[in-house]
Parts: C-alpha cells; structure tokens; sequence
C-alpha cells in the first residue's frame, strides 16, 4: 500500500541533529546528522512502522492534512511517502542475502 504522512523536522543546535517525527503515528520518529539522512531515516522509519501496523491489523491512522500542522519556531513539514509493498520485498530480499 502506498502512504503519504507528514513529518515535522527539527534541529537541535544543542546535539547538533534533526530530528523527525510523524504526528499522526504515535511512536514514529527518527533523527539525522544533517537533513538529507534525516530524511532518508524518515523515509525508513514510516515505511517499518506502516510495515508493522499492516502486518498485525492494525488502523494506519489518516493523515493530518499540512495547514492542520502547528509549527513551532524552525520547524519544518514536508510529506514522507511510504510504499509497504515494495519495502517488504526489499526486507525480504536483505534477509535471504543476510543468511
């Protein structure tokens, strides 16, 4: 299935990383040294956890639409896409590699 879901992106000038977290998915985050691997991560982290959600039946919640989203100061959204059915198959190609 293919998913679109926004994720806020953050800097911390204190750790030196972003960080990204998807609202609409409780326990969705992830974080990188600089914004390309951030959203690398993302792209990962929401592909694994809509992966998990599918796979034990659970609701994929809907997505925020991007005008719903409070932004605090230096934040950033921007889509994140997720296609669980490709992304199983590169979880199972990796696994057959692995063994």
């Amino acid at each position: 299935m293919i998913y679109e879901f926004p994720a806020i992106i953050s800097y911390d000038n204190n750790d030196g990383v972003y960080y990204v977290d998807f609202p609409d998915i409780q326990g969705c985050y992830t974080d990188g040294k600089n914004l390309r691997e951030a959203i690398d991560n993302a792209d990962d982290a929401l592909n694994l956890m809509l992966l998990h959600l599918e796979t034990q039946g659970k609701i994929i919640p809907t997505p925020q639409n991007l005008n719903e989203i409070n932004l605090k100061c230096g934040q950033i959204v921007t889509l994140v896409k997720a296609d669980t059915e490709t992304y199983s198959k590169i979880l199972s190609e990796d696994s057959k590699v692995a063994v």
